[in-house]
């Protein structure tokens, strides 16, 4: 289990980084980017990243104390 969420969580953050290339390359273009989209991925990255950090942390453990 704690092995798939790791992979999830990979997943996650490389589907984040894909949002905000999208996000750079449409400003970047001749017909600019529409706000409402830019928002929505922008803000789709963050919870993606929320959960992956959530998702590996959760898949560390709880570490016994010594």
């Amino acid at each position: 289990m704690r092995v798939l969420l790791k992979i999830v969580a990979v997943l996650f953050v490389a589907i984040s980084l894909f949002l905000i290339y999208a996000v750079i390359h449409a400003m970047a273009s001749a017909g600019g980017a529409k706000v409402g989209v830019a928002i929505g991925y922008v803000a789709g990255a963050i919870v993606l990243a929320f959960l992956a950090s959530k998702m590996w942390r959760r898949s560390a453990g709880r570490k016994a104390a010594a």
